[in-house]
């Protein structure tokens, strides 16, 4: 899935970009697999001015030539406002295993990083498809790409391919 976006990111960003991954995940893991793919990402860390408080205020939109992606947790995109953010590229689904009310709302927010105040933007949602998952792990059977769905038919949002993708 880090592949995926990384061969996303490399396609369509053109300046700036934010991966939110779940709570779970080793952020710094990612960021180095990405850097190993060529990707310049960072952890975002607002109180290093490379790493994501540059982003913050800033504005732009132009074309760069080695466009940054920021690598976070649902936690640390809480309130902020990156004017120069294009995409976000959200990895599994947030807060769990299954589709609530928080799910929905957890969903929304990071997806509104981007389209802010007027501006366009573009949300990749990058969910396993495979097998369903083990009813003994506490979920329902169902693949993280119809629980997508389901919080897509919530929100009222027919999803579309990225147009780089088979």
């Amino acid at each position: 899935m880090i592949e995926a976006i990384a061969t996303a990111f490399a396609l369509d960003v053109p300046a700036i970009a934010l991966l939110v991954l779940p709570s779970s995940a080793p952020l710094q893991r990612a960021v180095y697999e990405l850097r190993e793919m060529g990707v310049d990402a960072h952890g975002l860390d607002l109180l290093a001015d490379d790493k994501g408080r540059a982003h913050l205020l800033s504005g732009g939109g132009v074309v760069q030539a080695n466009p940054t992606l920021l690598v976070s947790t649902l936690s640390t995109t809480r309130g902020l406002d990156l004017p120069e953010l294009t995409h976000v590229f959200i990895l599994g689904m947030p807060l769990g295993p299954k589709v609530n009310g928080r799910t929905i709302d957890a969903y929304l927010h990071i997806a509104g990083r981007v389209g802010r105040f007027g501006r366009g933007g573009k949300v990749i949602t990058v969910v396993e498809k495979g097998e369903a998952m083990q009813k003994d792990e506490g979920t329902t059977g169902v693949t993280e790409a119809a629980k997508m769905l389901r919080i897509f038919k919530g929100i009222q949002v027919t999803p579309v391919q990225f147009e780089h993708f088979d």
